[in-house]
């Protein structure tokens, strides 16, 4: 008897009619292949969770390379571009250079400058999105709001908050796109909401406030104070910085394509029309940038000259750009090895510390009052204050998200996040997250690594639209081994020294959870192709259904049938580079 299933619709499984879903096989019944050609796919349907570049990437790849899919994506904000939608401070860029900072199949020869802005960086986005026709995949104004797993009809049951009120979706596969830095929070710092000047987070940025010769305060050091300190310097009557923790402050990414000293710059009307005119010679400009970003995992490694030679020269860099305040540099510069934080490119932000209207605060927080901050040395008056103290990273979803057996994914991440190869969990079956824990997060431009994820995430569910699984989740057993793996690994690098890191989940000597223990070219190869025998598969029929009636759509669809003799020795082996 012929079985058939639809992502939404009954499904019959030798005779055994279920309008539930996929029922598991039982190997002990009476089995009758189905009368499909080998390759046949049966629709699915994809929930995506998330409007930002990893959604948008999906609904690229599912539009370009999937057959009998349907995919559907809520986002919470009323636009889509992720978190260069919600970071909108003033300095606000990305430290990866624009023509990496871009998806390799919407390349754009247009970019303004060599390291971008957050707005243009939205504006590109967005851009992708209307060229490739991808925004009907997307629901904005619509917030997840829980997911639970179905094992009765193997599908994802997902709770979604929009304009109309709450209602449920389901689908066969869920993917967490939402990213990482994307919940704000404020510092904890007494009586902060007492304060009655100007009180802002970096994250939900106000343009109304006129910051012209006011006295402000920004507490914080991290990438994002130290793109807002020298714009706000130049028009602010007094700054105090509040700093104790150090921090490597370094060139970006690819410095030796920037300009004098890794500024940024402007690419002239010229040089974009070279890049339009000769694409090859645009090509290896890309892939200069590229292999330089790829040449900085030694820099990581202990024990290696390259992360000697970047912890001597970077600070020896700082006291120059510090010469005028020596003191400062004594606070600022850390012990640890560059890259145990992700080190902050700061153009600019090093010679605004020592301006005559900055003032560096070490002391330690006490309170904050209506009228300033009280540390231990007294009152700092102000008229507003910057709380530029970053976000959430905890990994943990941030709704109740329950798997197989009522497995809480936010209970289990509570401490340390682990997952599979940073895509998958094991008691969530057909979950995928893009950039999930020992992710390549720190390891230059991630636009590449979603892509990569997508691919891996698109070879599983073809699996199962072809043979009869109707769930798949990774071991236990392997996820444990691979993290143990992982925890081995980077006490080698740079990211388990000892500094307080998101890396480490907040903590200074915790395990490193967020970072792919190896470089961005070791994670390509690692997740090329999906590793089957580690995970835990369940099946609907008799495993072999898939092969159906003797025939392949080669054969029906009157393709070529001898395309073997062309290329005798295009033979793919693994690990054969």
């Amino acid at each position: 008897m012929t079985r058939t299933q639809t992502g939404n619709g009954a499904s019959a499984t030798n005779g055994v009619a279920t309008a539930h879903g996929p029922t598991r096989w039982d190997s002990t019944q009476p089995y009758t292949f189905p009368n499909v050609t080998m390759g046949t796919r049966k629709r699915v349907r994809v929930i995506t969770i998330g409007g930002g570049a990893s959604a948008i990437n999906l609904a690229f790849q599912f539009k370009t390379h999937m057959r009998e899919l349907e995919h559907v994506a809520y986002e919470r904000n009323p636009e889509l571009g992720g978190t260069w939608l919600e970071n909108r401070y003033p300095g606000c860029a990305c430290d990866v250079p624009s023509h990496s900072y871009q998806f390799s199949w919407a390349p754009w020869s247009g970019w303004k400058s060599f390291y971008s802005s957050s707005e243009q960086i939205y504006e590109y986005m967005n851009m992708v999105v209307d060229q490739f026709d991808l925004r009907g995949d997307f629901r904005t104004n619509h917030e997840v709001i829980s997911a639970h797993w179905d094992d009765g009809k193997a599908q994802w049951v997902v709770r979604v908050r929009g304009p109309e009120g709450e209602f449920e979706d389901r689908a066969e596969f869920l993917i967490n796109g939402s990213g990482v830095l994307n919940k704000w929070k404020w510092p904890d710092i007494e009586g902060l909401d007492s304060f009655k000047g100007h009180l802002v987070h970096s994250a939900r940025w106000d343009d109304s406030y006129d910051f012209k010769n006011k006295k402000m305060a920004i507490i914080g050091v991290g990438s994002t104070a130290v793109q807002i300190v020298p714009v706000l310097q130049k028009v602010v009557g007094n700054m105090k910085c509040f700093i104790r923790s150090p921090a490597w402050i370094t060139p970006s990414y690819a410095a030796q394509y920037a300009g004098p000293g890794g500024a940024n710059f402007d690419y002239t009307p010229e040089q974009k029309a070279e890049f339009d005119a000769d694409p090859t010679a645009w090509l290896e400009y890309r892939k200069g940038i590229e292999s330089s970003i790829n040449c900085r995992y030694q820099i990581v490694t202990k024990g290696t000259d390259q992360a000697a030679e970047a912890k001597v020269a970077s600070a020896a860099d700082m006291r120059a750009k510090l010469a005028a305040k020596p003191e400062i540099a004594d606070l600022l510069i850390p012990d640890f090895m560059v890259g145990c934080r992700r080190p902050t490119p700061g153009n600019g932000f090093l010679e605004a510390l020592v301006a005559d209207n900055v003032d560096v605060v070490s002391d330690r927080i006490v309170r904050v009052e209506e009228t300033g901050i009280v540390t231990t040395e007294g009152l700092h008056q102000v008229d507003a204050i910057v709380c530029a103290t970053g976000f959430d990273v905890s990994l943990k979803p941030r709704f109740p998200f329950i798997g197989r057996n009522g497995a809480d994914l936010a209970k289990r991440w509570a401490t340390t996040p682990e997952a599979y190869m940073g895509i998958m969990v094991d008691d969530h079956p057909n979950y995928f997250i893009s950039l999930g824990p020992s992710s390549p997060v720190a390891h230059g431009s991630i636009l590449p690594c979603m892509e990569k994820m997508a691919h891996y995430i698109m070879k599983i569910i073809v699996k199962m639209q072809v043979e009869p699984i109707r769930a798949i989740s990774p071991s236990k057993n392997a996820v444990e081994e691979f993290n143990q793996h992982r925890n081995s690994q980077l006490a080698t690098t740079a990211w388990s020294d000892s500094c307080s890191s998101w890396f480490k989940n907040g903590t200074v000597d915790g395990p490193v959870v967020a970072v792919h223990p190896g470089s961005r070219l070791h994670f390509f190869e690692m997740i090329a192709e999906p590793r089957y025998e580690d995970m835990d598969i369940e099946y609907s029929n008799n495993r072999f259904a898939y092969l159906g009636n003797g025939n392949t759509r080669r054969e029906v669809e009157g393709r070529d049938l001898a395309w073997y003799l062309e290329s005798p020795l295009d033979v793919v082996l693994p690990y054969a580079d």
